[in-house]
């Protein structure tokens, strides 16, 4: 009887260890969250509202990852998919000017990002760090209750995780994202003009939960945090659809 005394109060305190971590995960995550709530759509919240769908082309040429797009991958008829301007919550053309490009192809998504900036900002370039904090993309896919997040600084540096149905976000979880830059300007000195940077990334489909067929279909949100602009109104992006891999 005592044996089994000490084997559930070992149990119990067992599972209150893992509802600390998960409760700590779950407020970092909020923390993270609140920081870019308002770039989702109002028309995304709306129950029933229909997710909108980026039919993402098979590359038609080779990519290589250089941080350019002029490969025959990006510039062959038909084009990738485009985002379009990334929106504020009002559905107005944020500025600075943000948009998102998609292909697939030899087992990758690939995913271009364009952000126009006159004052390229990243204080943090650690893997899995908080680039949040900073200039950055942020992308998110959700799949058969999965989430998969993904933020990249324009330093090319990747902080990833994974939301399993009903659990915590894990850090630990990598996404395989190769990614290559282009930075026209000096990250982190305010005393020249910046003009641009750019991401161009090859993201493992098997990490998505996709096998790389046409026709499968992930939810989709893409956000860019503009850290030289003081007001939270110009967090803005792609939020609240899908994309869909065609021939």
């Amino acid at each position: 009887m005592e044996l089994r005394r000490r084997n559930h109060r070992a149990l119990l305190a067992t599972v209150a260890a893992l509802l600390v971590v998960c409760a700590g995960a779950r407020v970092q995550w909020a923390r993270r969250l609140a920081r870019t709530k308002a770039v989702v759509p109002a028309s995304a919240h709306r129950e029933g509202a229909r997710a909108r769908r980026l039919f993402v082309p098979r590359a038609a040429g080779n990519v290589v990852l250089d941080g350019d797009t002029d490969d025959p991958g990006w510039t062959s008829s038909g084009g990738p998919a485009r985002t379009g301007p990334f929106v504020r919550p009002t559905g107005v053309p944020a500025r600075p000017y943000s948009d998102a490009r998609l292909i697939w192809g030899d087992r990758y998504l690939y995913v271009a990002l364009y952000a126009a900036d006159e004052d390229i900002r990243s204080a943090v370039e650690d893997h899995d760090g908080p680039l949040w904090l900073s200039d950055s993309f942020h992308m998110v896919f959700a799949r058969d209750g999965n989430e998969r997040a993904i933020d990249v600084s324009p330093g090319g540096s990747v902080t990833d995780a994974l939301r399993r149905a009903g659990g915590c976000f894990d850090y630990s979880w990598e996404s395989g994202a190769h990614v290559a830059i282009e930075v026209d300007g000096t990250v982190n000195v305010s005393s020249d003009a910046d003009e641009e940077w750019a991401i161009e990334m090859a993201i493992p489909l098997q990490s998505l939960g996709l096998r790389g067929e046409p026709g499968e279909v992930t939810g989709f949100s893409v956000w860019r945090n503009d850290a030289a602009n003081r007001g939270p109104g110009e967090r803005a992006g792609w939020a609240g659809g899908e994309l869909e891999l065609v021939r």
